[in-house]
């Protein structure tokens, strides 16, 4: 398999900078182990030689060069320079001089663009040799001709199927069944279409907002008006971290991979089946931290033409990381009558606009509220009454379908993981769900720590230490921060009464006045 010529020494120099110098390694170790003559300068520039004479040894005197692409080589003087000398005597690439193998995601800028490469990470190592073989062999032998006749093209599709009806779903499909009362979210879906346009590489979107809110549903829908622009559509509940290898097995088994495998094996190749898919869209619903999903997101680059999406919900910060993020918000007030008018027909325009205000027009409260009323045929007028009087004893009343928590028990797991990270944090949330549904000045608590309970006062005193305590609010979620304070939605100040009562929170030795009726305001 050695390359012909009186000229060279040989048939390969491995070009790389020493942040990849393990995978260099491989490379010219399975270049060897094929019949081909290697430079490579962990093996070949020993004590005593010239690297800057083995540098031009590789350029000049090796029939090809294989440039390991990274962020570090394509930032590296010396590796820059290798490269380009190479590209300068086969500028056309008739030759097949500059061979390019990426080792991490990044780009390829200026001259190494028109390049033809391979990637070898994300895959398992079997397929990476493959790669690498297969490369090396067609630059030697200058076309890629099949050693035996191709089968005839019954189906260019990697999941073959006939013409699909309008409306049919994806053969490889693990949606829940649509929602018949999804109501708006116009702009919503549009920016979400906008935003996964890209096809080529593998575009990743989040949606975040507060619980309740709806981000869930919009997934949902997402997935069901676009269904016919993929051939997979795969949901992936997120909560639980530990959960998802199973889940990717039950897409591995839906692509006909073979069971059994283990997860890390199961991934790389469900990444790799991936690639030969037309479209495809996962869906990684509630996910808590960028670092629980990173992992499982296909690479980056896909081949031209195929829309590889990554749609994720969240109530956390931090996915910018990932991609562009929208950022979910209760719906306006004509969404909010929709949503009530579509379970309860009758309900007037403004009985549906004050039960929507009281509920903050938060998706979630707003199904609960109409599941209620159907229910228990209680006028909406009625309603609106008890919901002015008795507003935390309705929380956790009516039952949404497909959903096991209420108002009452939504938010219960960000208290508890906001706890555990910051027990100030919960402490200023629970006092604030005694103020009213209005921004929320700071310095009523800077100016105050005498009055506030520990932690929280040795917080309040120290101005990062206080930014820190309010981001992890924020995060969750669970607040917003603006310029004229801090703003609590009204449902889940509502669910903060419902689990800690205001004497909780009163400092040692003081009278603490009787705890608020349910559904009143404590202003500041």
């Amino acid at each position: 398999m050695t390359i012909e010529g009186a000229s060279t020494e040989w048939d390969f120099f491995v070009s790389y900078t020493q942040a990849d110098r393990s995978w260099a390694e491989w490379i010219a170790w399975e270049l060897e182990e094929s019949g081909h003559r290697v430079l490579v300068q962990a093996w070949d520039f020993v004590p005593g030689t010239s690297w800057v004479q083995g540098m031009q040894n590789g350029v000049t005197r090796a029939a090809r060069m294989i440039a390991v692409l990274s962020e570090a080589y394509l930032t590296s003087v010396y590796g820059q320079a290798e490269w380009q000398a190479v590209w300068g005597t086969d500028p056309s690439g008739d030759g097949r001089k500059l061979l390019t193998v990426r080792v991490e995601d990044c780009a390829r800028p200026g001259l190494l663009g028109p390049v033809v490469g391979i990637d070898v990470f994300g895959v398992a190592e079997a397929t990476a040799r493959s790669r690498l073989r297969a490369m090396v062999s067609r630059a030697v032998a200058g076309r890629a001709k099949a050693g035996e006749k191709p089968p005839f093209p019954v189906s260019q599709r990697a999941i073959p199927h006939g013409a699909r009806f309008p409306g049919a779903l994806p053969q490889v499909w693990n949606v829940a069944a649509r929602n018949p009362n999804f109501t708006g979210r116009a702009s919503a879906l549009t920016a979400l279409s906008e935003e996964l346009a890209t096809a080529g590489t593998m575009t990743v979107t989040s949606v975040r907002g507060m619980g309740g809110v709806g981000k869930t549903q919009l997934a949902n829908e997402y997935a069901h008006r676009h269904a016919t622009d993929y051939d997979l559509v795969w949901w992936i509940a997120a909560e639980e971290p530990a959960l998802i290898p199973d889940q990717f097995a039950r897409l591995a088994a839906a692509l006909g991979m073979e069971a059994g495998q283990d997860a890390t094996t199961v991934r790389l190749e469900v990444h790799e089946r991936l690639r030969d898919v037309p479209g495809w869209l996962l869906i990684f619903d509630n996910a808590d931290t960028v670092d629980d999903i990173r992992v499982w997101l296909p690479p980056a680059l896909l081949p031209p033409g195929v829309p590889g999406h990554v749609l994720v919900t969240t109530r956390r910060d931090g996915f910018a990381a990932l991609g562009g993020v929208y950022d979910l918000d209760v719906v306006d007030e004509a969404e909010a009558v929709q949503i009530l008018r579509a379970r309860v027909p009758q309900i007037e325009d403004e009985a549906a606009g004050q039960i929507a205000e009281e509920l903050g027009r938060l998706p979630l409260a707003l199904e609960q509220a109409s599941a209620y009323i159907t229910r228990s045929q209680l006028p909406p007028g009625e309603y609106l009454s008890l919901l002015r009087t008795r507003a935390q004893e309705l929380y956790g009343r009516g039952r949404v379908a497909s959903r096991a928590d209420t108002v009452a028990t939504l938010w219960t797991l960000s208290f508890d993981r906001v706890a555990e990270d910051e027990p100030a944090a919960l402490q200023l949330l629970a006092i604030c769900a005694y103020l009213a549904p209005v921004p929320i000045p700071l310095d009523l608590f800077t100016g105050h720590p005498d009055r506030l309970p520990e932690p929280l006062a040795g917080k309040v005193g120290d101005p990062l230490e206080f930014t820190d305590v309010l981001a992890i609010i924020v995060d969750y979620s669970l607040a917003k921060r603006e310029p004229e304070g801090l703003v609590l939605h009204r449902l889940v100040q509502g669910a903060l009464r419902l689990r800690y009562p205001a004497a909780v929170f009163a400092k040692p030795g003081e009278d603490h006045q009787e705890q608020p009726a349910a559904g009143q305001d404590m202003t500041a």
